[in-house]
């Protein structure tokens, strides 16, 4: 059967109840593409499922139909999950230093944000989402909101494109702790929208088991970060290599 259409149709819940599925992989990363300082990193990748448990990147039943506007949680459970909506739980170890998951190689101070997200399909390949997440350990890191939407379009039998668009918001601790490296408003920092983003990825199926992803995206700071980072826009990009048990 056709990779997208095994995606597409992916094997009921009852068949997967009591199977575990998982991700291996690696991958080279960006934080800001436009500045000529930046260091490549390299990164793991793993993914794990079993059921409605979720944790790290999307494992093989869902990884062409992922919305890639949004980051990847450590542990989700999916409260609901049907052709049109799925609302999820989850947990997410993240570093306050880099503001980007604990992936055990980077340094400095972490904490636990919880997320309820909800996605509805509007048709079979446009998706709106949205999610709230919170310090659930009170690091200071604050309360955020996002809403946004993906289209997924599969090229192939092999290959998919997705696009994503998003959103967001966040409370006057989350953004003292996000840019706590940097002096912060004469006026303080006060609750607003951070930032709109688009993001473009693309999936190619080596052979069942194994694929490749590239992914480059764009946001625009809005309100008061803009005066804080040097470019209108944020470019950022990856590329990677997974291996999925089927």
């Amino acid at each position: 059967m056709a990779e997208h259409e095994r995606d597409a149709n992916p094997p009921s819940t009852e068949a997967t109840a009591h199977r575990w599925f998982y991700t291996l992989g690696v991958k080279v990363q960006s934080r800001d593409l436009a500045d000529a300082t930046t260091d490549l990193s390299l990164r793991p990748v793993l993914g794990l499922r079993y059921g409605r448990w979720r944790f790290g990147h999307p494992t093989g039943t869902e990884w062409l139909r992922f919305s890639g506007y949004r980051k990847e949680s450590n542990m989700a459970y999916q409260l609901r999950e049907d052709e049109r909506l799925k609302v999820g739980l989850s947990l997410r170890v993240q570093n306050l230093k880099y503001n980007s998951s604990f992936d055990g190689f980077s340094s400095g101070q972490n904490t636990v944000r919880g997320r309820v997200s909800v996605n509805y399909a509007l048709a079979p390949r446009w998706t709106l989402g949205s999610d709230i997440t919170q310090d659930l350990m009170g690091r200071g890191d604050g309360t955020t909101l996002s809403v946004g939407a993906s289209y997924g379009l599969p090229l192939n039998e092999r290959s998919a494109m997705n696009w994503s668009a998003g959103l967001n918001w966040a409370t006057a601790a989350h953004w003292s702790t996000q840019w706590h490296l940097a002096p912060p408003p004469a006026e303080g920092w006060h609750a607003g929208l951070g930032a709109l983003g688009m993001g473009l990825s693309y999936r190619y199926a080596l052979t069942p088991q194994w694929a490749w992803f590239g992914t480059l995206g764009t946001s625009r700071p809005l309100g008061q970060l803009k005066t804080f980072t040097p470019h209108n826009l944020n470019w950022q990009g990856q590329f990677g290599l997974l291996y999925f048990s089927r």
